[in-house]
């Protein structure tokens, strides 16, 4: 018996729920048998989910740790619409960061707020989001008391969890509070996934220190690596390649995309789109992004974030023409992770977006078919447009107007979720630690 995490699907191919469990198999059969695994299973909102199940896809994992962040990461990114149903409208725990405190802490919060800390998740449970931090933060030898550092420096002796060897003593000196905020964004990035970098540049930092002759600076990173490995988990957040999947829906894709060859006027079915985002809020911090989708998936190995460069303030059309230009140039340089040209091009926004864009790769010597993503009043997806403005509607097929939503809302999402890191870590960075860059 193995842990892992299990999707359902209804018969668009949309995400309708999305759980984890210690024994993956026995979970995903008493949905249809009624075991007792799964708490009030015969009540009529699970009754409706599984009415509408049409797939699964499973993912198993090495431990419940693991199975906790790949599901905090796959309910951020779909927003399965039962899984708040399910659990009587509660919600799901954050994770949250007061970042713009001296010594930040970890809180488990219900909602997300527009406070500028940082917000880690959502996670399934509260329990499970507790054990995960209380393991994280015993791993990178952070307090988990309700003490004020700051106040408490000098002031007190430590707590039982520092004679344990749990935790470094930030409350007995005030030298180590860079050491606390460099831990902190560690912390961090085990939370989103990133241990293999992470592990890869703290290796090189550990090796700088030691041929620097600072072998007490040496042994931390040493013991930290240490650390992270002993709860990295093998295929959390992992971009995976896109799944075989079923005849049927491997029909249903094939006619959704041949719709889009039809109705967009290409010159052949569409096997790869790439989709694009600007994000900011401000003149600082403005970002770019990149998805795939192949046959109808998200293909997050290809996915790419871009930090705008050259662009002085707000100017969404110049943001885009440098993100594109990045990435045909790149494509031209015969960079292997831009190797790969889409057989279509989506911009978030419209006409003139798609115009923009079109007018610049052309400029680079490179033809490709370019349509604009265009939302209604209540910003929901509505049609594609032609740089000329023309609009192709999408509400007649469900199939190709679900894909072209999930594109879209997809892509916005991993340009707000880079925007957000990047202005987090900013504030750290001001407050004396330079971050690692998301």
């Amino acid at each position: 018996m193995h842990p892992g995490v299990y999707m359902m699907k209804d018969a668009v191919g949309e995400v309708i729920y999305v759980g984890k469990a210690a024994r993956l198999k026995n979970r995903v059969v008493s949905y249809f048998r009624g075991s007792g695994d799964v708490q009030s299973l015969h009540d009529i909102k699970t009754e409706h989910l599984v009415a509408n199940i049409d797939d699964f896809d499973v993912t198993i994992v090495d431990s419940e740790f693991e199975a906790l962040l790949l599901e905090n990461s796959l309910i951020k990114e779909y927003q399965p619409k039962y899984n708040v149903r399910l659990r009587d409208d509660k919600g799901y725990p954050y994770i949250r960061v007061d970042i713009a405190n001296s010594y930040p802490m970890f809180k488990i919060v219900s909602f997300a707020s527009d406070d500028n800390s940082l917000y880690l998740g959502p996670y399934g449970g509260r329990r499970d989001t507790r054990r995960a931090v209380s393991e994280v933060c015993k791993a990178l030898k952070l307090p988990t008391c309700s003490k004020n550092i700051a106040r408490s420096i000098g002031r007190e002796r430590p707590c039982l969890n520092y004679d344990m060897g749990n935790c470094r003593g930030y409350c007995q000196t005030a030298d180590l509070e860079r050491d606390y905020k460099a831990t902190i964004l560690v912390a961090i990035d085990v939370f989103q996934g990133k241990t293999r970098s992470l592990i890869k540049q703290l290796t090189k930092e550990m090796q700088d220190e030691s041929d620097a002759l600072k072998f007490e600076a040496a042994a931390v990173l040493r013991d930290r690596i240490k650390a992270i490995r002993g709860i990295e988990q093998k295929q959390f957040f992992v971009e995976e390649p896109v799944e075989e999947i079923d005849a049927m829906q491997r029909e249903k894709v094939l006619k959704t995309h041949v719709w889009l060859e039809t109705a967009l006027g290409l010159d052949k079915t569409p096997q790869r789109i790439e989709a694009y985002d600007i994000s900011n809020t401000g003149d600082s911090d403005i970002v770019g992004s990149m998805t795939v989708f192949v046959k109808g998936k998200p293909l997050k190995r290809d996915y790419r974030r871009f930090k705008i460069k050259a662009k002085k303030g707000q100017d969404d059309y110049g943001s885009m023409a440098e993100v594109v230009t990045r990435r045909i140039k790149r494509y031209l340089a015969e960079d292997e992770k831009f190797s790969t040209l889409p057989d279509l091009m989506l911009i978030d926004g419209g006409a003139v977006h798609a115009s923009v864009v079109k007018k610049t790769i052309e400029e680079l010597g490179v033809s490709l078919p370019v349509f604009g993503m265009v939302k209604d009043e209540k910003h929901r997806t509505k049609e594609l447009c032609t740089p000329d403005g023309e609009g192709v509607g999408l509400a007649a097929n469900p199939a190709v107007f679900a894909l072209i939503g999930t594109i879209q809302e997809e892509t916005h999402r991993f340009a707000v979720e880079y925007h957000r890191n990047l202005r987090s870590k900013s504030m750290l960075e001001g407050s004396g630690t330079k971050p690692k860059d998301a």
